[in-house]
């Protein structure tokens, strides 16, 4: 693992390689904190409150329309299915 080098400001650079593996892109924004050993950095992505509450009480809406007297276990799997349709597929990692 190449090493990385503190500048100004607290600054780092992630090597290209391991930005490339991680799906990390210029503007993206990282939460950093601490972690047992070192620290831990995950992706993170700013959602628009409204437009949250807004898909989901549609994702409500068409589960309630589709489950209409359906029993508990026909709507825990309407909601699994929804809940993947609008899920994005996460970026694979290389595994060493």
């Amino acid at each position: 693992m190449p090493l990385v080098k503190v500048i100004r400001n607290g600054q780092i650079t992630l090597p290209k390689k391991l930005r490339e593996s991680l799906g990390i892109r210029e503007g993206d924004l990282l939460e950093v904190k601490p972690g047992k050993s070192g620290l831990i950095i995950m992706p993170k992505v700013v959602v628009d409150r409204e437009d949250a509450r807004e898909r989901f009480f549609g994702m409500v809406d068409q589960i309630r329309g589709r489950t209409r007297g359906a029993d508990a276990g026909e709507v825990s799997q309407e909601v699994d299915e929804v809940i993947r349709s609008v899920r994005k597929p996460k970026a694979k990692t290389k595994r060493r």
